[in-house]
């Protein structure tokens, strides 16, 4: 399975959007100035607030004369430029315009949206207003009607490639996109995974169509649709050409992603330059090939005829107007639902929610099953890594701090009981580790004494940290020896164990029975996990989870004693609606919806009940899922 974002994706974070007015940070506020005699009147105030945003903090400063607002400057520089900061730069024209500090979040920008909202409100208060005393201000745009062969309600992974398929079909396609920008996670993803691809032959790398369809019927355990993981698969090699056609620059992997995959298959292909080749090719698709796409819209509900084919989409735009989109066949691609944390726990079961996905609503599976289409693999999720406690997305997880390197590392973990539950070695395979943290009920602990913290510090380890084979050993020229890998000295790590305790991500206590009070761990418990753990490291035999003696290398001895909280992540839902190997939305009784299309994260039937551990799976099925419908869309235009 792939690793969906590497460490350094935050890097890209920080490229500048001028959004006109005042440099601020990496992004040009908009500032909305008064004369200046109103500006020295008494009666004008400023507040400012700071909130954490999706990639870090969210700044915003609000001034108002009387009971007016009339400046706002937020500051979201960390912001995904594309996403958050462009949803910054839309609320704060909102709260002015409309008077208001409570405006409608921004589609796709749900945490910026609400760490905005959230600041200004703050911000208000410092003023001396409540949002009830100002003078709110409203809008509503035009209605508008369009209409095209094939209209395909989402921007991202599956939906760029069937509005691409599609459009060299011969189709006239419309897109409709939540968000300010196309690609959604595709833009930060790291590859996709193919079978008998052209790299692979070039590299002597057998991949085998009849492999992989094996390997995962058997990790289905069968109930995956056979053959909607085959059209996948066999679609796979030749997708891969496709977008190296399109100006994708692709580039087989032979290092290793996970150190549990070192003699894997290599199915994964990696991005040479995807934000800047998938941002071309976007313009290339609006401009060479007549895609309309409409921003900043979100689909509401389908349209059919009195047969129940669907015939058009109705869609909300930004300034509340409705867009209905008449078309003969329209393809979902909206993202499954990992943003909607309501909807989440109740199709998934899971009784915790630390998500890590784009602002994916579930506009698209509501809207498949209200045309008719069965309900499949909606509580399929997909679980990945484990990550600190409080982490609050992808970019904000703490990757860097001394603290994040030790929880990389299989240690010695007990659920919140206190009892030991998995061989820790789990760590260096993405999914099964975060499957692990999901059978505890999302969070576990792994505990470390002072010893472990004092040799961690000084001297290193001989074992890697998982992220530390992510990089060094996915992006190595050729086969990498990941036994190679050792974890340099720690510096600094009692003083970063010291700050996360002040906020609860770290407990401590100088007793086991002092860490067991603070945790709320079964004491008796706690201990015998210690015991039996320590007897293994000392006779380097594990006889309850049978952990490599290789690993067995820290005894948890002497206190003061650290327990690091560690929580599960999902990146979304991955099914909701039933289709069949053309991707065609199917009813309860087996029927065809006809003129509907369901892709990537809204189709539901490829896997069973968990994320796959083949690399770059979950990208290959987006991409084939929205190619394959995009050519039988275009075809039945």
């Amino acid at each position: 399975m792939k690793s969906f974002l590497r460490p350094l994706t935050v890097g890209l974070l920080g490229a500048s959007l001028i959004l006109g007015g005042a440099q601020i940070g990496g992004y040009a506020a908009t500032t909305y100035a008064k004369s200046d005699d109103l500006a020295q009147a008494s009666s004008t105030k400023t507040g400012t607030a700071t909130e954490k945003g999706f990639g870090g903090d969210v700044k915003v400063t609000l001034t108002v004369d009387g009971s007016k607002i009339t400046n706002v400057v937020i500051q979201a520089d960390k912001e995904t430029p594309g996403v958050g900061g462009a949803a910054a730069k839309k609320l704060q024209e909102q709260i002015l315009a409309k008077q208001d500090v409570e405006p409608d979040a921004v589609a796709g920008a749900s945490h910026t949206s609400a760490a905005v909202i959230a600041a200004a409100k703050a911000a208000l208060a410092q003023t001396g207003l409540k949002p009830s005393d100002l003078q709110k201000v409203t809008t509503k745009g035009q209605d508008e009607t369009a209409s095209a062969d094939v209209v395909v309600v989402g921007g991202g992974t599956s939906g760029t490639a069937a509005a691409l398929a599609a459009a060299q079909g011969g189709a006239k396609v419309v897109v409709i996109e939540k968000t300010s920008a196309m690609g959604g996670l595709l833009n930060y993803a790291m590859g996709i995974a193919g079978t008998e691809t052209s790299l692979q032959k070039e590299a002597g790398e057998t991949v085998t169509t009849e492999y992989l369809f094996n390997y995962l019927e058997k990790y289905n355990h069968y109930r995956s649709n056979a053959a909607l993981l085959k059209a996948i698969l066999e679609k796979s090699g030749s997708t891969i050409d496709w977008l190296r056609n399109n100006g994708i620059g692709l580039k087989l992997s032979l290092g290793v992603n996970q150190k549990i995959h070192l003699n894997s298959p290599k199915t994964y292909h990696l991005w040479t330059n995807s934000k800047e080749d998938f941002a071309k090719l976007h313009a290339r698709m609006q401009k060479e090939l007549g895609v309309k796409v409409y921003f900043n819209t979100t689909g509401q509900s389908l349209v059919q005829d009195s047969t129940g084919r669907v015939t058009g989409v109705k869609a909300t735009r930004e300034d509340g107007s409705t867009l209905t989109v008449n078309a003969k066949n329209v393809i979902l691609a909206c993202g499954g639902f990992g943003g909607n944390e309501e909807m989440f726990k109740q199709k998934t079961g899971v009784n915790y929610y630390n998500y890590f996905g784009w602002g994916n609503k579930g506009e698209g599976v509501k809207m498949g099953w209200a045309a008719g289409a069965d309900e499949i693999g909606s509580g399929v999720i997909q679980i990945h890594l484990g990550d600190l406690s409080g982490s609050k997305g992808i970019f904000d997880n703490y990757n860097g701090r001394p603290t994040f390197k030790v929880k990389d590392l299989p240690l010695f973990w007990v659920n919140k009981e206190g009892t030991r539950f998995v061989d820790e070695g789990v760590v260096y395979d993405n999914v099964l580790w975060g499957n692990a943290a999901y059978s505890v009920g999302g969070e576990y602990y792994s505990i470390l004494d002072q010893a472990t913290v004092d040799k961690l510090t000084k001297e290193g380890t001989n074992l890697p940290g998982a992220y530390q084979v992510n990089g060094a050993g996915l992006f190595s020229k050729g086969r990498y020896d990941v036994n190679q890998l050792k974890t340099a000295p720690i510096k600094d790590l009692q003083a970063d164990l010291e700050i996360f305790a002040k906020s609860g991500v770290v407990k401590t206590g100088k007793t086991l029975d002092d860490l067991a009070d603070v945790t709320g761990m079964n004491a008796a418990k706690l201990k015998k996990s210690v015991d039996k753990y320590n007897q293994a490291v000392e006779t380097k035999l594990d006889t309850q989870y049978y952990k490599d003696m290789a690993y067995l290398q820290f005894k948890v001895e002497k206190g003061p004693f650290y327990a690091i909280r560690v929580s599960g992540s999902t990146y979304g839902s991955i099914g909701g609606v039933r289709v069949n190997e053309d991707l065609q939305a199917i009813t309860p009784e087996g029927k065809v919806v006809p003129g509907l299309y369901a892709v990537g994260n809204d189709a539901g039937g490829m896997y069973d009940n968990t994320y796959p551990d083949v690399e770059g799976i979950t990208m290959a099925f987006a991409m084939n899922s929205g190619r394959i419908a995009g050519e039988n869309a275009s075809a039945a235009k």
